[in-house]
């Protein structure tokens, strides 16, 4: 086809869609189709739509109040929260005060009793030296009484002869014999 033949074509349908259906133009019907097409669907739709929009209406209205429940709760359960939050706080500054008081006791009680033990290991301590020390000293005296009874024999010996052990036995039986007597 030509493009010639294809305007004629169109041209034809143009002039006849302005000339319309029985004599109305066919902007006309298309406006009346239209409008009898919504009303239709008005007629159709009118009950169900309405029943359908009252429903939604009263779901969403049911929907905000319990929206608004569920705040109102939130809110009381926030402020509960709260109130709780504060008085473990509080709680919580008192343990700590209770416990650092209850440390401070303990501390002084530990510092007593080491001061008692360190005390009575001191006491000990010094009977124990003292003891030593007694025992020291008796050894001493015991050691320095037979160092000198060593000393008086070694002298003895040295110094004592044979006619002066026979005078003091004569001496010491003649007392004897005395003291037998009396």
């Amino acid at each position: 086809m030509t493009r010639a033949a294809v305007a004629v074509l169109f041209s034809e349908e143009g002039h006849e869609a302005a000339r319309g259906f029985l004599g109305v133009p066919s902007l006309a019907w298309q406006v009346l189709n239209l409008g009898c097409f919504i009303a239709l669907l008005w007629f159709l739709l009118r009950k169900p739509a309405v029943a359908f929009f009252g429903s939604r209406k009263t779901a969403v209205a049911a929907a905000l109040a319990k929206a608004d429940e569920d705040r109102g709760r939130a809110e009381a359960l926030a402020k509960e929260l709260a109130a709780r939050l504060e008085s473990i706080q509080t709680e919580l500054a008192n343990l700590k005060s209770a416990v650092k008081h209850d440390a401070e006791a303990e501390h002084a009680a530990l510092l007593v009793k080491s001061q008692a033990d360190a005390d009575q290991i001191l006491a000990r301590t010094r009977a124990d030296l003292d003891n030593r020390v007694r025992a020291a000293r008796a050894e001493l005296t015991a050691y320095a009484g037979d160092l000198s009874v060593e000393l008086a024999r070694e002298l003895l010996k040295k110094n004592v002869t044979a006619g002066d052990e026979k005078r003091l036995l004569s001496e010491g039986i003649a007392s004897l014999s005395g003291a037998a007597k009396a």
